[in-house]
């Protein structure tokens, strides 16, 4: 007869949780550097900016974005005179941005080759 070993499976779910959240930070951090390389590219080519802008409402008027969402991307957008401090908000530590960087409005702004390099960095970093 086999007994339900509460401690076991509690420790094998911490440890899974732990193993998934490791998982989401290493994610979120190679979205980071390839939003890193994709910073720069904008500051270089405000049109850019314009293409992420149409994305951005064009994904809301197909409701893919809520509006809290929305707002963040256009106040960023906004930024676009100031690259550092659009930089630093596209480039935020705080978990909201991570978020938001998952779902990205600047799609098509890096080649493959230079999404490729950013990851390679990521890599070399050791992070």
């Amino acid at each position: 007869m086999t007994l339900y070993n509460h401690t076991a499976t509690s420790r094998s779910s911490k440890m899974y949780s732990r193993s998934r959240r490791q998982r989401d930070a290493d994610i979120d951090n190679r979205i980071l550097q390839i939003h890193r390389a994709i910073a720069d590219k904008v500051i270089s080519n405000p049109v850019l900016i314009a293409q992420a802008g149409e994305t951005l409402e064009a994904r809301y008027q197909q409701k893919l974005l809520r509006y809290g969402s929305y707002l963040l991307w256009h106040s960023m957008l906004e930024l676009k005179h100031d690259a550092e401090a659009f930089k630093a908000q596209l480039l935020s530590d705080e978990p909201r941005w991570n978020a938001l960087r998952r779902n990205t409005i600047f799609t098509g702004v890096l080649t493959e080759q230079e999404r490729e390099e950013a990851l390679a960095t990521f890599a070399a970093s050791g992070k």
